[in-house]
């Protein structure tokens, strides 16, 4: 009764407006990012305090479950109004402690769990979408196991550690469940939702989703061995990170999934190029090397290449035909950025497709419930993978764009900075959730 209360008290003390069911609706908090981060030690959200588990040096309060449950539900909604705390690449590269980095979780992935909650609360008639009713189940799901995980010097890390890699394996199939559940929305409600708001919404959406998963990433790789993380010095960044090795590696699985899904092998080559060298670039020795993070860019890297594979072994009858269109890789670096091309002579991408190439709702996923429905496989994916390697792009401080010529092929650029200390998270897109 004293935890309602308090909870009733808190609750009429602070300001903040419920989820008005409005798509229209939008706030955009201002994100900063003060004296106070991840290396310092980040300053802890004014939220209510559950337990001993939210925050290690304040006492615990019993309340039965359906009240638990009740302020984890205020809670949520109250975190969704706080602006999310982006991340300098400084913090990220300077920040090699598993537990500083895991206290910064602590406090501010509720919040971008929360604000992907109110996203979906947001949205006329998503109760009626059960991908995007299982979605929101499992972010409230995942938000409570974050206010309740214990994490202190009088705790095993390892439980910590656990409850994040949890989070992260339960929410593969989210891309999936919400590309699927808005295009059932725009289906269901086709007057109160565009392509443009759609595309920009989950955008926003996933590009949150990402950031998260990065803060997480980085403390598994951090965290020791028997704490069940993987114990690199360095986390998820590769100072020395060759891009064409990068390539290289995406290039081999690529077409080994061309090859398992079609029985066709692609032809491809990797040529590099340096600032202030002649001619490409023969050996590993002859490289430039930076700081990045390999992952993100083999992610990238694997999606264009599966798409430019499979596009020219399907237009292609015999092996004397794929041998003729070889796919083109071109890597080139100088000390600043880092520009990669694929090249293929697959016969292009109608020009009356246009920017649906980027769209979230026209891909194996969105029609995942109608006649046409393809099944997904490691090779065609979702049919998000350009839009997600863009996000990704995008979320790296880089661009990637595509130019077409029908009836010959398609060319896709990639260029990414290198990573650097005052290169920040881009979580303000066209909604920050709000």
């Amino acid at each position: 009764a004293e935890a309602g209360a308090a909870t009733e008290r808190a609750a009429q003390s602070r300001s903040w407006s419920s989820s008005s069911g409005d798509a229209g609706t939008r706030r955009r908090p201002a994100a900063s990012l003060g004296a106070t981060g991840l290396a310092g030690g980040l300053r802890q959200p004014d939220s209510f305090c559950l337990s001993s588990t939210a925050f290690v040096d304040q006492p615990s309060v019993s309340v039965p479950e359906a009240l638990l449950n009740h302020l984890l539900e205020t809670e949520a909604m109250y975190l969704s109004s706080q602006s999310l705390q982006p991340v300098t690449m400084q913090e990220i590269l300077g920040t090699l402690d598993a537990y500083k980095v895991a206290k910064f979780i602590h406090a501010e992935l509720p919040k971008r769990l929360a604000v992907r909650i109110r996203m979906i609360d947001n949205l006329r008639g998503w109760r009626k979408v059960p991908e995007l009713v299982n979605v929101r189940s499992d972010l409230q799901k995942w938000f409570r196991m974050m206010r309740l995980v214990r994490r202190g010097a009088d705790v095993p890390f390892e439980g910590f550690i656990d409850c994040i890699k949890t989070i992260k394996h339960e929410g593969k199939d989210v891309v999936r469940d919400m590309t699927v559940g808005m295009h059932k929305l725009c289906t269901l409600r086709s007057t109160d939702y565009t392509d443009e708001f759609v595309n920009e919404f989950l955008d926003d959406w996933f590009m949150i989703r990402i950031g998260s998963n990065m803060l997480v990433d980085q403390c598994i790789a951090l965290a020791n061995e028997e704490d069940g993380g993987l114990a690199k010095p360095t986390g998820i960044v590769d100072v020395h990170c060759d891009a064409t090795k990068v390539c290289e590696q995406a290039a081999e699985y690529a077409s080994m999934l061309c090859q398992v899904h079609t029985q066709k092998t692609p032809v491809y080559s990797i040529d590099t190029y340096l600032e202030g060298k002649i001619g490409p670039q023969m050996g590993y020795d002859e490289h430039m090397t930076f700081s990045h993070i390999p992952a993100y860019l083999r992610y990238i890297m694997m999606e264009l290449l599966k798409n430019s594979f499979k596009a020219t072994v399907m237009q292609c009858a015999t092996e004397e035909d794929i041998k003729r269109r070889p796919v083109r890789i071109l890597v080139s670096s100088d000390k600043h950025h880092c520009a990669i091309r694929v090249s293929d002579m697959a016969g292009g991408i109608p020009y009356e497709v246009g920017n649906r190439i980027w769209s979230y709702l026209y891909g194996r996923a969105a029609l995942a419930d109608g006649e046409m429905a393809l099944p997904a496989t490691a090779l065609a994916g979702y049919g998000v993978g350009l839009p997600l390697s863009r996000l990704h792009a995008r979320y790296l401080g880089g661009t990637l764009q595509v130019s077409t010529f029908p009836g010959y092929g398609t060319d896709v650029a990639l260029h990414l900075p290198i990573i650097h200390s005052q290169q920040m998270e881009d979580l303000m897109g066209h909604h920050n959730g709000l």
